[in-house]
């Protein structure tokens, strides 16, 4: 597709927009203002110039390298009841959707080995300009439609997904086991690949070749909208030794991995066939499951993505007297100007200060410092913590007490100690190396077809989602009470 940038800056965005939906959805990141606003170029601006069913707008907070960002409640819910509609009649158009977009997907991998292999120093000022464009627009079609499948988050403390297949499957472990995902994840993948390395290693087999995939394949997983760092095949030798000396039969943890995913379709299959669904649950089904995949892979994306941006903004700043730190507060948009010897530097100092913007299905609206404060105003919160307990909803069963520690920032993630309760906005894939040492997960977003829900199931790890408000109510430090049979946090005074 020839999909045509978004270049109008918008003089303005409504502050009763803000205020009427910054208590509405909201995902927290650590991120740079560059990456955030792509993305959500994506998933409003690129998503509306593609498809007849699209969100509105969305808009970011951001400031000391945390971006809170909003879109309406309303929209996705309008979004799914459109999706529900679908698997109610013939959901063949969202099937459709989904080939259009692997087409994208095929496009933008092999753009991103070609951009490997380049040179960026030897381009031509208009040549270097011409292939960021081109990567940076592969990029946003990529996510786009694919971001339809956030219409399956849950924003409560019930998940919509779970009561809707639980009005024909009253039995929760039933429930469970038709929304756990029959794929693995890109993380678990990446795990699945160091353990059939590590097999290898332990027979004493050389396994050059497959630390060269695992570099080739999984180099950008440590990515994320903040932090980049490309993993070497050295890096990924470590990790299939430290598995070595962690265990002690290598092998039979990764039959036991075959065994557990291959249960999973078993169980599923199973119940399908058993349990005399619906055709309109059966497609629920089918989409959720499609959903699910089809969100991991375009995370992926985004991590390579994050790479790529890297070393593109490194590049621009080689090129002129901006640092890549002061390029990652610009956007797309400026790139040219700032090639072309512009000076922004005092506006791109205002929105590391503090940032607001805005995009809409028109364009994008952007400011910092003083000039974001009456946006900022209205994002002040009372305070939480006199609560005594949260609600939410159960991910993943079990029972926990323990510390909490509140993590916000990949930077954090070092202090996370083995037993203490991870609590945060939502989980990505970074997060899985503290979740392997969490007695318990809480978050304030997903569905029970989240990361923290998926990934937890998969850890055998106690999970609530949903709760709305833990990294406000809960402090660093203070002792809860994990009922994650049913959907409660307690203080423990």
């Amino acid at each position: 597709m020839n999909y045509k940038r978004m270049t109008q800056k918008l003089d303005y965005f409504p502050i009763e927009i803000v205020k009427e939906i910054a208590q509405s959805f909201n995902k927290a990141f650590h991120s740079k203002i560059f990456t955030l606003i792509a993305s959500s170029e994506s998933e409003i601006y690129a998503f509306a110039q593609r498809f007849h069913k699209h969100y509105d707008a969305c808009f970011s907070f951001v400031k000391d390298e945390e971006g809170q960002w909003y879109m309406a409640n309303d929209k996705i819910e309008e979004m799914r009841m459109w999706v529900l509609e679908q698997a109610k009649n013939n959901p063949k158009e969202i099937f459709d959707l989904h080939e259009t977009w692997e087409k994208d997907w095929e496009l933008y991998l092999k753009l991103a080995e070609e951009v490997k292999t380049i040179n960026l120093s030897e381009l031509s000022k208009e040549e270097f300009y011409q292939l960021f464009e081109k990567f940076f627009k592969q990029y946003i079609l990529v996510g786009s439609i694919a971001y339809i499948t956030d219409c399956f988050v849950s924003t409560g403390d019930k998940d919509w997904l779970e009561e809707q297949i639980g009005a024909e499957v009253k039995d929760k472990n039933k429930l469970r086991t038709l929304t756990s995902p029959v794929h693995l994840s890109f993380t678990l993948e990446a795990e699945y690949q160091l353990l059939k390395a590590a097999v290898d290693l332990s027979k004493s087999k050389d396994i050059k070749e497959e630390l060269k995939e695992l570099e080739n394949n999984f180099h950008w997983i440590q990515n994320n909208y903040y932090n980049v760092h490309y993993v070497t095949k050295e890096e990924f030798l470590k990790k299939v030794e430290m598995i070595i000396a962690e265990h002690s039969d290598v092998e039979f943890l990764l039959k036991e991995k075959k065994e557990h995913l291959a249960k999973i379709k078993r169980d599923r299959k199973g119940l399908i066939n058993s349990l005399g669904l619906s055709d309109y649950t059966k497609n629920i089904l089918k989409i959720a499951r499609l959903f699910t995949k089809w969100k991991d892979v375009r995370k992926s994306g985004v991590y390579i993505g994050m790479y790529y941006f890297d070393l593109f903004l490194e590049e621009v700043s080689k090129r002129t007297n901006y640092s890549k730190e002061e390029l990652t507060f610009a956007v797309f948009n400026e790139i040219k100007e700032i090639l072309g010897g512009k000076d922004i530097k005092k506006e791109l100092a205002k929105r590391k200060e503090q940032c607001f913007f805005a995009v809409t299905t028109e364009g994008y609206f952007i400011c910092g410092g003083k000039d974001a404060e009456k946006y900022f105003s209205l994002t002040k919160q009372t305070s939480n913590q006199n609560i005594t307990e949260l609600r939410g909803v159960v991910a993943s069963p079990g029972y926990a007490c323990g510390r909490v520690r509140i993590i916000k920032k990949t930077s954090e993630m070092k202090d996370f100690q083995t037993g203490e309760i991870l609590v945060t906005n939502q989980t990505t894939p970074e997060f899985v190396p503290i979740m392997k040492k969490a007695a318990a997960v809480i978050t304030e977003q997903g569905g029970i077809t989240s990361h923290a829900a998926i990934i937890s199931r998969e850890l055998k790890v106690p999970c609530i989602i949903g709760t709305k408000i833990a990294t406000t109510a809960l402090m660093n430090g203070e002792n809860v009470e994990v009922d994650a049979n049913n959907g409660i946090v307690r203080r423990l005074r």
